[in-house]
């Protein structure tokens, strides 16, 4: 839906100048007509488009949503409170939109929907469920737990991974300096025929690196957009994401990673009553390995012929035997919330645990990685000064 920008005046004589959402311009005139608001100009904005809540501003707007339902105010009122909170900023009209949809009368779940992929679609399941409950307060409360339980997961392994980052970042840097400012001031002091074999690699690789420091300076820029792009067929998706899985120091922890975040999105939406065959299609939007989500297809396909649903991930390789028991034990007790939210809870502390090995054993392997390099261009730039017997020659 287009964002319009007006100026006008409204019954009370205040100039305005301010946006307004609408499916044309005739009706964005016909609804400033109708809010008594005369109008001088109305344009549509350029460039407008809704701009994409981070995880951090989507807790904070349940989180102000809650709190405003709880104290009861209407969801409208609630959401016209929000929009005004954030008048001014790039994620204005996008609860402008929110409001506007519910105004012309529809849904919570379906003014997200229309949200340009704002929510995912846990989300707006849950809402959509909520509605038919008359449970939103309750609901929005679940979700913005949902969302800190992940927040603190995605912080959990960034502040794990981000001193190895720091470490290879750091090697690369040392790399490209040594090549390209040291070894070739030391190339005069090597005319001799007689290198030793690593000197003339390490002189080789500084000549290739410096003559051709523009084409390797714009493949490292271009190959983010190259993935992207690639990323973006299925059949690639698909077999990357395999591919990743199989990594062998990586392997465990993606797997853990991926059940966590599956369990977690899978205990919400049965927590918020949605239909397990509903809440598996919803939960395929939240997953991005695509890998991940073909076994979810083939779990539906499964359950929809008649199989229970611990039979129907039983023959996936990414689901493990001990998931597919708890499954098992969840369809005998009847209790499918309650084994997935603990289910989750295992695999987010296997995920630490696993964190916590793969940290331990890449910081030592980055610094005697960095060492290694560094040692060998130097051995390679000090081994011919050792050669006596060279120099004699050369003299």
């Amino acid at each position: 839906m287009p964002i319009f920008i007006y100026k006008g005046m409204d019954a009370s004589g205040a100039l305005l100048k301010k946006e307004i959402w609408a499916d044309s311009l005739e009706g964005a005139k016909e609804l400033l007509i109708k809010e008594e608001i005369w109008f001088t100009e109305i344009l549509p904005q350029k460039g407008a488009k809704k701009e994409l809540l981070s995880l951090h501003e989507t807790i904070l707007f349940f989180q102000d949503l809650y709190q405003l339902l709880q104290a009861g105010i209407v969801l409208f009122d609630a959401l016209d409170l929000i929009q005004q909170k954030f008048e001014g900023t790039k994620q204005y009209p996008l609860f402008l939109g929110l409001k506007e949809s519910l105004k012309r009368g529809k849904s919570f779940s379906s003014s997200m929907e229309e949200a340009n992929q704002a929510f995912d679609p846990v989300i707006v399941g849950m809402i959509r469920m909520a509605e038919t409950s008359g449970q939103i307060a309750v609901t929005v409360k679940e979700i913005t737990e949902m969302l800190k339980k992940k927040e603190a997961l995605k912080k959990q392994v960034l502040s794990a991974v981000s001193y190895p980052a720091f470490l290879l970042s750091l090697a690369l840097v040392i790399l490209v300096v040594l090549l390209t400012f040291l070894v070739p001031s030391l190339k005069e002091l090597f005319s001799e025929k007689n290198l030793p074999l690593l000197t003339r690699a390490i002189l080789k690789s500084s000549e290739i690196f410096t003559e051709n420091g523009l084409l390797f300076g714009a493949f490292f820029l271009v190959t983010p957009f190259l993935v992207r792009f690639f990323l973006k067929m299925e059949r690639v998706s698909i077999f990357l994401g395999e591919t990743v899985l199989k990594i062998p120091v990586l392997s465990t922890f993606l797997k853990e990673l991926l059940m966590a975040r599956f369990c977690r999105a899978l205990y919400a939406l049965i927590a918020a009553n949605v239909p397990l065959v509903e809440a598996l299609e919803l939960c395929k939007g939240v997953m991005e390995n695509r890998f991940f989500v073909q076994t979810i297809d083939k779990a539906l396909f499964l359950i929809h012929q008649g199989n229970a649903i611990s039979v129907s991930f039983r023959e996936s390789p990414l689901i493990s035997p001990l998931f597919c028991r708890m499954l098992e034990t969840a369809e005998k007790s009847g209790e499918l919330k309650t084994v997935l939210f603990q289910a989750g809870e295992l695999y987010e502390q296997n995920v630490e645990s696993s964190l916590k090995k793969m940290v331990g054993v890449l910081q030592p392997f980055l610094i005697i990685f960095i060492g290694f390099i560094v040692g060998l261009i130097m051995i390679g730039t000090l081994l011919p000064m050792t050669d006596i017997r060279s120099f004699m020659e050369a003299s």
